[in-house]
């Protein structure tokens, strides 16, 4: 099941219990002006770092699911605010040095459901 919990982010934002007022936010991940294309993934400067913070995020319901399409990853979020999504997306390292780009946008669902990786 593609679940995943959104994670705050050290020194940034103290993690929340999501409750029924905070929103959806889907983050859009596109490689930054830092990428190295002569470098495999796990070889990029700060992409460690990364993978760390998404796991922290997911770990503390922050991120309710995650995904990877073309040449982009998405991730949704729950965050009480724009700002606060903000705050826990823009401090990261990695997109801090530009090795990832980060558009957010509020997620309004309109058909409710769960993912779930194909078996």
């Amino acid at each position: 099941m593609l679940c995943v919990a959104l994670l705050s982010v050290t020194g940034a934002v103290n993690a929340q219990t999501t409750n029924p007022a905070d929103s959806l936010f889907i983050v859009t991940y596109t490689v930054g002006s830092s990428w190295d294309a002569n470098k495999q993934p796990n070889e990029q400067l700060y992409f460690k770092e990364h993978s760390a913070i998404l796991s922290k995020l997911r770990k503390e319901g922050v991120i309710k699911a995650g995904a990877r399409f073309a040449d982009k990853g998405m991730i949704v979020i729950t965050a009480n605010s724009f700002t606060t999504a903000k705050k826990i997306i823009l401090s990261d390292i990695a997109v801090v040095n530009k090795l990832f780009d980060a558009d957010i946008q509020k997620l309004n669902v309109f058909y409710e459901g769960c993912l779930e990786r194909p078996k």
